[in-house]
Protein backbone atom coordinates (compact mmCIF):
# COMPACT_ATOMS: atom_id res chain seq x y z
CA UNK A 1 0.00 0.00 0.00
CA UNK A 2 2.81 2.36 0.86
CA UNK A 3 4.38 1.65 -2.49
CA UNK A 4 1.18 2.58 -4.31
CA UNK A 5 0.96 5.87 -2.42
CA UNK A 6 4.53 6.69 -3.36
CA UNK A 7 3.79 6.06 -7.02
CA UNK A 8 0.70 8.28 -6.93
CA UNK A 9 2.57 11.22 -5.37
CA UNK A 10 2.46 14.04 -7.93
CA UNK A 11 4.73 16.44 -6.07
CA UNK A 12 8.34 17.09 -7.00
CA UNK A 13 9.19 15.69 -3.59
CA UNK A 14 8.70 12.23 -5.11
CA UNK A 15 11.95 12.79 -7.06
CA UNK A 16 13.82 10.24 -4.96
CA UNK A 17 16.69 7.94 -5.75
CA UNK A 18 14.16 5.27 -6.71
CA UNK A 19 12.89 7.45 -9.56
CA UNK A 20 16.28 8.07 -11.18
CA UNK A 21 16.86 4.41 -12.18
CA UNK A 22 13.28 4.25 -13.50
CA UNK A 23 13.89 7.22 -15.78
CA UNK A 24 17.24 5.84 -16.90
CA UNK A 25 15.69 2.52 -17.88
CA UNK A 26 12.80 4.36 -19.59
CA UNK A 27 15.42 6.15 -21.70
CA UNK A 28 17.04 2.84 -22.65
CA UNK A 29 13.63 1.41 -23.53
CA UNK A 30 12.91 4.49 -25.65
CA UNK A 31 16.07 3.94 -27.68
CA UNK A 32 15.02 0.35 -28.38
CA UNK A 33 11.49 1.43 -29.33
CA UNK A 34 12.91 4.00 -31.73
CA UNK A 35 14.91 1.28 -33.49
CA UNK A 36 12.24 -1.44 -33.46
CA UNK A 37 9.28 0.81 -34.22
CA UNK A 38 11.18 2.83 -36.78
CA UNK A 39 12.34 -0.22 -38.70
CA UNK A 40 8.80 -1.65 -38.55
CA UNK A 41 7.43 1.58 -40.03
CA UNK A 42 10.16 1.65 -42.70
CA UNK A 43 9.57 -1.95 -43.76
CA UNK A 44 5.81 -1.45 -43.94
CA UNK A 45 6.17 1.67 -46.08
CA UNK A 46 8.68 0.24 -48.52
CA UNK A 47 7.24 -3.27 -48.44
CA UNK A 48 3.75 -1.96 -49.22
CA UNK A 49 5.04 0.12 -52.13
CA UNK A 50 6.98 -2.86 -53.42
CA UNK A 51 3.94 -5.11 -53.24
CA UNK A 52 1.83 -2.63 -55.22
CA UNK A 53 4.57 -2.53 -57.86
CA UNK A 54 4.56 -6.32 -57.90
CA UNK A 55 0.79 -6.40 -58.47
CA UNK A 56 1.23 -4.06 -61.43
CA UNK A 57 3.91 -6.36 -62.82
CA UNK A 58 1.68 -9.42 -62.39
CA UNK A 59 -1.10 -7.71 -64.34
CA UNK A 60 1.18 -7.65 -67.35
CA UNK A 61 3.30 -10.78 -66.93
CA UNK A 62 1.52 -13.08 -64.51
CA UNK A 63 3.49 -15.07 -61.94
CA UNK A 64 5.03 -18.52 -62.54
CA UNK A 65 2.49 -19.23 -65.23
CA UNK A 66 -0.46 -18.17 -63.05
CA UNK A 67 -2.78 -15.30 -64.00
CA UNK A 68 -1.92 -12.18 -62.02
CA UNK A 69 -5.19 -12.13 -60.09
CA UNK A 70 -4.75 -15.75 -58.99
CA UNK A 71 -1.17 -15.11 -57.93
CA UNK A 72 -2.34 -12.15 -55.83
CA UNK A 73 -4.97 -14.30 -54.11
CA UNK A 74 -2.49 -17.10 -53.34
CA UNK A 75 0.27 -14.83 -52.08
CA UNK A 76 -1.97 -12.68 -49.86
CA UNK A 77 -3.86 -15.69 -48.54
CA UNK A 78 -0.62 -17.43 -47.58
CA UNK A 79 0.86 -14.32 -45.99
CA UNK A 80 -2.26 -13.57 -43.94
CA UNK A 81 -2.66 -17.21 -42.89
CA UNK A 82 0.92 -17.29 -41.59
CA UNK A 83 0.33 -14.03 -39.70
CA UNK A 84 -2.75 -15.55 -38.03
CA UNK A 85 -0.90 -18.81 -37.31
CA UNK A 86 1.85 -16.93 -35.48
CA UNK A 87 -0.75 -15.47 -33.13
CA UNK A 88 -1.62 -18.97 -31.88
CA UNK A 89 1.74 -18.98 -30.06
CA UNK A 90 0.85 -15.74 -28.21
CA UNK A 91 -2.90 -14.96 -28.18
CA UNK A 92 -2.27 -11.54 -26.61
CA UNK A 93 -0.53 -10.55 -29.87
CA UNK A 94 -3.85 -10.67 -31.76
CA UNK A 95 -5.36 -7.52 -33.15
CA UNK A 96 -4.33 -4.09 -31.99
CA UNK A 97 -2.85 -4.94 -28.60
CA UNK A 98 -3.90 -1.58 -27.15
CA UNK A 99 -6.72 -3.22 -25.23
CA UNK A 100 -4.21 -5.57 -23.61
CA UNK A 101 -1.96 -2.68 -22.61
CA UNK A 102 -4.97 -0.98 -21.01
CA UNK A 103 -5.90 -4.19 -19.22
CA UNK A 104 -2.40 -4.39 -17.74
CA UNK A 105 -2.76 -0.83 -16.46
CA UNK A 106 -6.02 -1.80 -14.75
CA UNK A 107 -4.42 -4.93 -13.26
CA UNK A 108 -6.82 -7.09 -15.26
CA UNK A 109 -4.08 -8.91 -17.17
CA UNK A 110 -0.39 -9.70 -16.93
CA UNK A 111 2.11 -7.89 -19.18
CA UNK A 112 2.56 -9.64 -22.52
CA UNK A 113 5.54 -12.02 -22.66
CA UNK A 114 8.68 -11.33 -24.69
CA UNK A 115 7.62 -13.65 -27.53
CA UNK A 116 4.83 -11.20 -28.38
CA UNK A 117 7.43 -8.79 -29.75
CA UNK A 118 8.75 -10.92 -32.66
CA UNK A 119 5.27 -12.29 -33.35
CA UNK A 120 3.81 -8.81 -33.48
CA UNK A 121 6.67 -7.55 -35.65
CA UNK A 122 6.70 -10.36 -38.21
CA UNK A 123 2.94 -10.96 -38.09
CA UNK A 124 2.25 -7.27 -38.61
CA UNK A 125 4.50 -7.17 -41.67
CA UNK A 126 2.90 -10.28 -43.14
CA UNK A 127 -0.60 -8.92 -42.59
CA UNK A 128 -0.16 -5.29 -43.60
CA UNK A 129 2.30 -5.34 -46.49
CA UNK A 130 -0.15 -7.33 -48.69
CA UNK A 131 -2.87 -4.76 -48.13
CA UNK A 132 -4.99 -5.54 -45.06
CA UNK A 133 -6.75 -2.41 -43.81
CA UNK A 134 -4.86 -2.30 -40.52
CA UNK A 135 -2.70 0.30 -38.80
CA UNK A 136 0.92 0.07 -37.72
CA UNK A 137 0.28 1.95 -34.46
CA UNK A 138 -1.35 -0.97 -32.58
CA UNK A 139 1.55 -3.40 -33.03
CA UNK A 140 4.09 -0.63 -32.36
CA UNK A 141 2.35 0.34 -29.12
CA UNK A 142 2.30 -3.23 -27.84
CA UNK A 143 5.87 -3.92 -28.92
CA UNK A 144 6.94 -0.77 -27.07
CA UNK A 145 5.07 -1.93 -23.98
CA UNK A 146 6.82 -5.30 -24.09
CA UNK A 147 10.20 -3.59 -24.44
CA UNK A 148 9.37 -1.45 -21.41
CA UNK A 149 8.49 -4.30 -19.10
CA UNK A 150 11.38 -6.47 -20.30
CA UNK A 151 13.82 -3.64 -19.57
CA UNK A 152 12.32 -3.41 -16.10
CA UNK A 153 12.77 -7.15 -15.59
CA UNK A 154 16.35 -7.06 -16.90
CA UNK A 155 17.30 -4.35 -14.42
CA UNK A 156 15.57 -6.09 -11.51
CA UNK A 157 12.68 -3.68 -11.00
CA UNK A 158 9.66 -4.58 -8.90
CA UNK A 159 6.46 -5.86 -10.49
CA UNK A 160 4.78 -2.47 -10.01
CA UNK A 161 7.61 -0.61 -11.75
CA UNK A 162 7.62 -3.13 -14.61
CA UNK A 163 3.91 -2.49 -15.07
CA UNK A 164 4.62 1.24 -14.97
CA UNK A 165 7.19 0.85 -17.73
CA UNK A 166 4.82 -1.39 -19.70
CA UNK A 167 2.17 1.33 -19.94
CA UNK A 168 4.40 4.43 -19.92
CA UNK A 169 6.74 3.21 -22.66
CA UNK A 170 3.70 2.18 -24.71
CA UNK A 171 3.29 5.85 -25.59
CA UNK A 172 6.55 5.62 -27.54
CA UNK A 173 4.82 3.22 -29.87
CA UNK A 174 2.22 5.75 -30.98
CA UNK A 175 4.83 8.51 -31.17
CA UNK A 176 7.14 6.45 -33.38
CA UNK A 177 4.34 5.01 -35.52
CA UNK A 178 3.11 8.46 -36.57
CA UNK A 179 6.12 10.69 -35.78
CA UNK A 180 3.93 12.40 -33.18
CA UNK A 181 5.64 12.76 -29.76
CA UNK A 182 2.96 14.77 -27.96
CA UNK A 183 0.24 12.40 -29.13
CA UNK A 184 2.07 9.48 -27.53
CA UNK A 185 2.21 11.26 -24.18
CA UNK A 186 -1.47 12.25 -24.41
CA UNK A 187 -2.42 8.69 -25.33
CA UNK A 188 -0.82 7.24 -22.21
CA UNK A 189 -2.52 9.76 -19.93
CA UNK A 190 -5.90 10.03 -21.62
CA UNK A 191 -6.55 6.53 -22.96
CA UNK A 192 -4.25 4.01 -21.26
CA UNK A 193 -3.76 5.29 -17.72
CA UNK A 194 -6.79 7.59 -17.26
CA UNK A 195 -4.80 9.37 -14.55
CA UNK A 196 -1.84 11.67 -14.23
CA UNK A 197 1.01 11.27 -11.76
CA UNK A 198 4.37 12.97 -11.84
CA UNK A 199 6.07 9.58 -11.87
CA UNK A 200 4.12 8.39 -14.90
CA UNK A 201 4.44 11.65 -16.81
CA UNK A 202 8.20 11.84 -16.35
CA UNK A 203 8.69 8.20 -17.28
CA UNK A 204 6.55 8.62 -20.38
CA UNK A 205 8.23 11.83 -21.52
CA UNK A 206 11.75 10.50 -21.07
CA UNK A 207 10.95 7.35 -23.04
CA UNK A 208 9.28 9.31 -25.83
CA UNK A 209 12.13 11.81 -26.04
CA UNK A 210 14.78 9.14 -26.57
CA UNK A 211 12.55 7.12 -28.90
CA UNK A 212 11.86 10.12 -31.12
CA UNK A 213 15.50 11.18 -31.13
CA UNK A 214 16.51 7.76 -32.42
CA UNK A 215 13.61 7.53 -34.86
CA UNK A 216 14.25 10.92 -36.43
CA UNK A 217 17.99 10.32 -36.61
CA UNK A 218 17.63 7.12 -38.61
CA UNK A 219 14.24 7.34 -40.33
CA UNK A 220 13.63 11.06 -40.95
CA UNK A 221 11.24 13.71 -39.73
CA UNK A 222 8.60 14.08 -42.44
CA UNK A 223 4.96 14.78 -41.68
CA UNK A 224 2.49 12.11 -42.75
CA UNK A 225 -0.22 14.29 -44.27
CA UNK A 226 0.66 16.97 -46.80
CA UNK A 227 -1.47 20.10 -46.36
CA UNK A 228 -1.09 23.85 -46.57
CA UNK A 229 -2.36 26.35 -44.03
CA UNK A 230 -6.09 26.92 -44.21
CA UNK A 231 -7.88 30.26 -44.29
CA UNK A 232 -9.65 31.53 -41.19
CA UNK A 233 -13.05 29.90 -40.93
CA UNK A 234 -16.21 31.99 -40.93
CA UNK A 235 -19.06 31.79 -38.45
CA UNK A 236 -21.10 29.76 -40.94
CA UNK A 237 -18.22 27.32 -41.33
CA UNK A 238 -17.95 26.93 -37.55
CA UNK A 239 -21.66 26.13 -37.33
CA UNK A 240 -21.25 23.52 -40.03
CA UNK A 241 -18.36 21.99 -38.08
CA UNK A 242 -20.78 21.63 -35.15
CA UNK A 243 -23.25 19.78 -37.37
CA UNK A 244 -20.46 17.71 -38.89
CA UNK A 245 -19.06 16.74 -35.48
CA UNK A 246 -22.49 15.56 -34.36
CA UNK A 247 -22.86 13.47 -37.52
CA UNK A 248 -19.42 11.92 -37.04
CA UNK A 249 -20.29 11.07 -33.42
CA UNK A 250 -23.15 8.90 -34.62
CA UNK A 251 -21.05 7.33 -37.35
CA UNK A 252 -18.33 6.49 -34.83
CA UNK A 253 -20.80 4.50 -32.75
CA UNK A 254 -21.90 2.61 -35.87
CA UNK A 255 -18.29 1.92 -36.85
CA UNK A 256 -17.54 0.43 -33.43
CA UNK A 257 -20.53 -1.84 -33.82
CA UNK A 258 -19.22 -2.84 -37.24
CA UNK A 259 -15.86 -3.83 -35.75
CA UNK A 260 -17.53 -5.94 -33.06
CA UNK A 261 -19.90 -7.46 -35.63
CA UNK A 262 -16.92 -8.44 -37.77
CA UNK A 263 -15.26 -10.16 -34.80
CA UNK A 264 -18.46 -12.03 -33.95
CA UNK A 265 -19.04 -13.15 -37.52
CA UNK A 266 -15.47 -14.41 -37.88
CA UNK A 267 -15.66 -16.36 -34.62
CA UNK A 268 -19.16 -17.77 -35.16
CA UNK A 269 -18.97 -18.64 -38.85
CA UNK A 270 -17.71 -22.16 -39.65
CA UNK A 271 -16.67 -22.76 -36.04
CA UNK A 272 -15.08 -26.10 -36.85
CA UNK A 273 -12.76 -24.47 -39.37
CA UNK A 274 -9.41 -23.27 -38.07
CA UNK A 275 -9.08 -19.46 -37.70
CA UNK A 276 -5.90 -19.76 -39.76
CA UNK A 277 -7.84 -21.24 -42.68
CA UNK A 278 -10.60 -18.64 -42.38
CA UNK A 279 -8.00 -15.88 -42.32
CA UNK A 280 -6.45 -17.31 -45.46
CA UNK A 281 -9.81 -17.27 -47.26
CA UNK A 282 -10.41 -13.63 -46.34
CA UNK A 283 -6.83 -12.84 -47.30
CA UNK A 284 -7.46 -14.31 -50.75
CA UNK A 285 -10.48 -12.04 -51.21
CA UNK A 286 -8.47 -9.00 -50.14
CA UNK A 287 -5.72 -10.06 -52.52
CA UNK A 288 -8.25 -10.01 -55.34
CA UNK A 289 -9.38 -6.52 -54.32
CA UNK A 290 -5.75 -5.38 -54.15
CA UNK A 291 -5.13 -6.69 -57.66
CA UNK A 292 -8.06 -4.91 -59.29
CA UNK A 293 -8.38 -1.84 -57.04
CA UNK A 294 -5.05 -1.21 -55.26
CA UNK A 295 -6.23 2.25 -54.20
CA UNK A 296 -8.74 0.63 -51.84
CA UNK A 297 -6.38 -1.44 -49.69
CA UNK A 298 -3.63 -0.79 -47.16
CA UNK A 299 -3.41 1.21 -43.95
CA UNK A 300 -4.92 4.31 -45.53
CA UNK A 301 -2.19 6.97 -45.42
CA UNK A 302 -1.81 7.12 -49.22
CA UNK A 303 -5.56 7.50 -49.70
CA UNK A 304 -5.77 10.24 -47.07
CA UNK A 305 -3.15 12.28 -48.91
CA UNK A 306 -5.10 11.79 -52.12
CA UNK A 307 -8.21 13.15 -50.41
CA UNK A 308 -6.33 16.10 -48.90
CA UNK A 309 -4.99 16.93 -52.36
CA UNK A 310 -8.57 17.14 -53.66
CA UNK A 311 -8.07 14.41 -56.25
CA UNK A 312 -11.31 12.50 -55.56
CA UNK A 313 -14.81 13.54 -56.60
CA UNK A 314 -17.98 12.82 -54.65
CA UNK A 315 -18.65 9.46 -56.31
CA UNK A 316 -15.12 8.22 -55.68
CA UNK A 317 -15.25 9.44 -52.07
CA UNK A 318 -18.54 7.65 -51.45
CA UNK A 319 -17.28 4.38 -52.93
CA UNK A 320 -14.04 4.61 -50.94
CA UNK A 321 -15.96 5.30 -47.74
CA UNK A 322 -18.28 2.32 -48.23
CA UNK A 323 -15.44 -0.03 -49.19
CA UNK A 324 -13.28 0.95 -46.22
CA UNK A 325 -16.22 0.76 -43.85
CA UNK A 326 -16.41 -2.94 -44.68
CA UNK A 327 -12.72 -3.65 -45.32
CA UNK A 328 -11.50 -2.21 -42.00
CA UNK A 329 -13.66 -4.36 -39.68
CA UNK A 330 -13.18 -7.35 -42.00
CA UNK A 331 -9.39 -7.05 -41.81
CA UNK A 332 -9.46 -6.62 -38.03
CA UNK A 333 -11.84 -9.55 -37.49
CA UNK A 334 -9.19 -12.15 -38.37
CA UNK A 335 -7.04 -11.49 -35.31
CA UNK A 336 -3.80 -10.87 -37.19
CA UNK A 337 -1.52 -8.20 -35.66
CA UNK A 338 -2.71 -4.77 -36.74
CA UNK A 339 -4.24 -1.60 -35.36
CA UNK A 340 -7.39 0.45 -35.81
CA UNK A 341 -6.09 4.03 -35.80
CA UNK A 342 -4.84 4.48 -39.36
CA UNK A 343 -7.84 2.83 -41.08
CA UNK A 344 -10.35 4.86 -39.09
CA UNK A 345 -8.49 8.08 -39.96
CA UNK A 346 -9.17 7.32 -43.62
CA UNK A 347 -12.87 6.81 -42.90
CA UNK A 348 -12.93 10.15 -41.09
CA UNK A 349 -11.13 11.91 -43.93
CA UNK A 350 -13.48 10.51 -46.57
CA UNK A 351 -16.50 11.46 -44.45
CA UNK A 352 -15.26 15.01 -44.01
CA UNK A 353 -14.45 15.57 -47.67
CA UNK A 354 -17.79 14.08 -48.71
CA UNK A 355 -19.67 16.29 -46.24
CA UNK A 356 -18.00 19.46 -47.53
CA UNK A 357 -18.45 18.47 -51.17
CA UNK A 358 -22.12 17.74 -50.60
CA UNK A 359 -22.63 21.03 -48.76
CA UNK A 360 -21.00 22.89 -51.64
CA UNK A 361 -23.64 21.53 -54.00
CA UNK A 362 -26.34 23.09 -51.83
CA UNK A 363 -24.59 26.26 -50.65
CA UNK A 364 -23.97 29.35 -52.82
CA UNK A 365 -20.80 29.18 -54.89
CA UNK A 366 -19.51 32.31 -53.10
CA UNK A 367 -19.12 30.42 -49.81
CA UNK A 368 -17.53 27.12 -50.76
CA UNK A 369 -16.29 24.84 -48.01
CA UNK A 370 -12.84 23.28 -48.15
CA UNK A 371 -13.10 19.47 -48.51
CA UNK A 372 -9.48 19.23 -47.37
CA UNK A 373 -10.20 21.16 -44.17
CA UNK A 374 -13.21 18.99 -43.39
CA UNK A 375 -11.19 15.87 -44.19
CA UNK A 376 -8.52 16.89 -41.69
CA UNK A 377 -11.09 17.73 -39.02
CA UNK A 378 -13.00 14.57 -39.85
CA UNK A 379 -10.01 12.43 -38.93
CA UNK A 380 -9.77 13.90 -35.43
CA UNK A 381 -13.53 13.86 -34.88
CA UNK A 382 -13.95 10.27 -36.05
CA UNK A 383 -10.98 9.18 -33.94
CA UNK A 384 -12.63 10.85 -30.95
CA UNK A 385 -15.98 9.20 -31.62
CA UNK A 386 -14.44 5.75 -31.93
CA UNK A 387 -11.72 5.85 -29.25
CA UNK A 388 -13.17 8.64 -27.04
CA UNK A 389 -9.79 10.33 -26.61
CA UNK A 390 -10.25 13.87 -27.99
CA UNK A 391 -6.94 15.37 -26.84
CA UNK A 392 -5.00 12.52 -28.42
CA UNK A 393 -7.00 12.79 -31.63
CA UNK A 394 -6.52 16.54 -31.99
CA UNK A 395 -2.80 16.41 -31.22
CA UNK A 396 -2.36 13.46 -33.56
CA UNK A 397 -3.84 15.29 -36.53
CA UNK A 398 -1.94 18.50 -35.76
CA UNK A 399 1.37 16.64 -35.55
CA UNK A 400 0.73 14.41 -38.56
CA UNK A 401 -0.23 17.40 -40.73
CA UNK A 402 2.20 19.94 -39.26
CA UNK A 403 -0.50 22.62 -38.97
CA UNK A 404 -2.57 24.15 -36.17
CA UNK A 405 -4.57 26.55 -38.35
CA UNK A 406 -7.71 24.42 -37.87
CA UNK A 407 -7.43 24.17 -34.10
CA UNK A 408 -10.84 25.74 -33.37
CA UNK A 409 -12.73 23.52 -35.87
CA UNK A 410 -10.83 20.51 -34.51
CA UNK A 411 -11.93 21.34 -30.98
CA UNK A 412 -15.55 22.02 -31.96
CA UNK A 413 -16.01 18.90 -34.08
CA UNK A 414 -14.21 16.60 -31.63
CA UNK A 415 -16.25 17.83 -28.67
CA UNK A 416 -19.48 17.33 -30.59
CA UNK A 417 -18.38 13.88 -31.75
CA UNK A 418 -17.57 12.80 -28.20
CA UNK A 419 -20.82 14.29 -26.87
CA UNK A 420 -23.08 12.62 -29.42
CA UNK A 421 -21.28 9.27 -29.15
CA UNK A 422 -21.72 9.39 -25.36
CA UNK A 423 -25.39 10.41 -25.59
CA UNK A 424 -25.95 7.45 -27.89
CA UNK A 425 -24.36 5.27 -25.19
CA UNK A 426 -21.70 4.07 -27.58
CA UNK A 427 -18.89 2.34 -25.74
CA UNK A 428 -15.31 3.34 -26.67
CA UNK A 429 -13.83 0.69 -28.92
CA UNK A 430 -11.01 -0.37 -26.63
CA UNK A 431 -13.40 -0.77 -23.70
CA UNK A 432 -15.44 -3.14 -25.86
CA UNK A 433 -12.37 -5.04 -27.02
CA UNK A 434 -11.06 -5.29 -23.47
CA UNK A 435 -14.36 -6.81 -22.38
CA UNK A 436 -14.04 -9.42 -25.12
CA UNK A 437 -10.68 -10.54 -23.76
CA UNK A 438 -12.31 -12.53 -20.94
CA UNK A 439 -10.36 -10.58 -18.39
CA UNK A 440 -11.74 -12.20 -15.27
CA UNK A 441 -10.67 -15.62 -16.52
CA UNK A 442 -7.28 -14.33 -17.63
CA UNK A 443 -6.62 -12.76 -14.28
CA UNK A 444 -7.47 -15.90 -12.39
Amino acid sequence: MAQGNAQDDESFGSMTRALIPLLAVAAVAGVLVGLVGGSFHWLLTHGGAGFLALLAHWKTNGFLGLPGWLAAMVVVATSVAIARWLVTYAPSAAGSGVQHVEAVMREQAEPAPLRVLPIKYLGGLLAMIPGLALGREGPTIQMAAVIGTQCGRLFGFSQSDRSMLYTAVAGCGLSVAFNAPLSGAAFVIEEVAHRTTMRRVLTTLVAIATAMAVYRSYFGNEVEFLVSDFLTTSTVDLMLFVVFGALVGGLGVLYNKSVLLGLNLFNNTARKVSPVVKAGVIGALIGLVAYWQPQWVGGGELQVNTILAGQLGMSALLVLLLVRWVLGPLSYSMGTPGGLFAPLLLVGAATGALFASGANVIMPATDLLSPSAFALVGMAAFFTAVVRAPVTGILLICEMSGTVSLMIPLLIASVMAALVASLLRGEPIYDSLRTRMGLSAAKN
